[in-house]
């Protein structure tokens, strides 16, 4: 039997093509790409789309289409407008089955004894560390006088960024801490209030989501930072870090699980010691280009202000009772198990920074299906210890933000 694989479906899972007799309907073709069009802030919605379109260019000759247009009339009392009811007639019409995660449309399915393939249905729900609004001045000047309010219907530790309704200035950005609103202005009223380190120099936000970034590292014991490639995630945990071990004598300790890049071509076995195997990784890579050279990074973990550990060494670890900063790098290329040992690791003096991106930063097929960047965001989100922040904007370069495109 032929499946028609419905919308949803096909963004999240369009790997569902290889692994039933699917029909690919013209309406939902044309639904895909009315989202593509009217939804172009939604970032996750255009990676899957992204993602869906390259499945379906690279595996055009063995999957059916059907073009034909159909109208509705199975039934008066439904929309006969409505995309999931049109499905609903082309199934009928051609003795389909239907595979969705739709609960209404699988309801409805059932009334017209279309057959029905039930999903292990993906409840992730992203969780982005806080909401935007657009109110006026004289609304939050009220807001000022009820901060004990949380009528913004916040989780702990989650941020409400507020802007101007009349020309979209950014006017505060608020933390519910659990018992009250916090605004993130310093003393003299400034969001954007910077620090200098004597490593990397002085160091600034860009936008509302590096300043809410920052807060959480240096607020909460553990932070998840989410974002493209380029937007900001090494550059702020390590100029926060080091501002840490600088200033209140952490000490920075490094977590990686070295993973060829997906689709490239590894090099085969690096020689040396643990150390050196790490410095010739990305890993490496990137930490040469921010403390300038591998003589300075040999020179910091020689005066106990820096580690470097490999997941691979990570059970037996324990941060003790020194104040250590953990940063656990490229975290999308972790599975759950991996995440909660590494979680596990940690002392109540130990502060922990994630980072990584779960969308479009994957390299390898499970950590796809067991991620644990989700799988700490669902335990911890509305945690008291807990803060999590997806950088929205590309601040690499303009050739960087483009090429997200591809």
């Amino acid at each position: 039997m032929k499946y028609i694989a419905d919308t949803n479906v096909l963004l999240t899972r369009p790997e569902i093509i290889d692994e039933y007799d699917c029909v690919i309907s013209s309406h939902v073709l044309r639904e895909i790409e009315h989202l593509e069009k009217v939804k172009k802030s939604d970032r996750l919605l255009q990676f899957e789309i992204l993602k869906l379109k390259r499945f379906l260019d690279d595996n055009s000759t063995h999957i059916y289409f059907d073009l034909k247009d159909y109208k509705f009339n199975l039934d008066n009392n439904l929309d006969e407008q409505y995309v999931d009811n049109i499905l609903l007639q082309v199934a009928v019409d051609n003795g389909y089955g239907m595979i969705s995660n739709d609960r209404l449309l699988k309801e409805k399915c059932k009334l017209f004894n279309i057959p029905v393939i039930n999903l292990n249905e993906d409840i992730f729900t992203e969780h982005k560390g806080f909401k935007e609004f657009l109110i006026t001045k004289k609304e939050l000047d009220d807001i000022y006088l009820t901060l004990n309010s949380n009528r913004f219907n916040l989780l702990t530790n989650e941020y409400a960024v507020i802007y101007d309704d009349l020309n979209g200035e950014l006017l505060d950005i608020l933390k519910w801490n659990g018992e009250m609103l916090q605004s993130l202005r310093d003393k003299k009223g400034r969001l954007k209030n910077g620090f200098k380190t004597g490593q990397f120099g002085k160091f600034e936000p860009r936008d509302e989501q590096q300043i809410m970034a920052v807060d959480s590292i240096l607020n909460n014991q553990l932070t998840s930072i989410r974002g493209r490639a380029g937007s900001g995630k090494s550059i702020i945990a390590l100029n926060t870090a080091w501002y840490l071990v600088e200033n209140e004598g952490y000490k920075l300790v490094i977590f990686v699980n070295p993973t060829p890049l997906r689709d490239s071509q590894e090099l085969g076995f690096y020689k040396g010691d643990r150390l050196e195997k790490l410095m010739q990784s990305a890993v490496g890579t990137m930490l040469r280009s921010k403390f300038g050279d591998e003589d300075e990074i040999i020179k910091q973990i020689n005066e106990k202000n820096l580690e470097i550990l490999p997941f691979v060494d990570l059970r037996g670890y324990d941060t003790g009772e020194m104040k250590t900063i953990v940063w656990i790098l490229e975290a999308q290329n972790l599975t759950a198990d991996l995440m909660k040992l590494g979680l596990q690791r940690i002392s109540d003096t130990t502060k922990v920074i994630v980072d990584g991106d779960y969308f479009a930063q994957v390299d390898k097929d499970v950590y796809s299906s067991n991620n644990g960047m989700k799988r700490m965001s669902e335990v911890f989100r509305g945690n008291e210890i807990y803060g999590e922040v997806e950088l929205q904007k590309i601040h690499r370069s303009k050739i960087a933000d483009i090429a997200d495109r591809m």
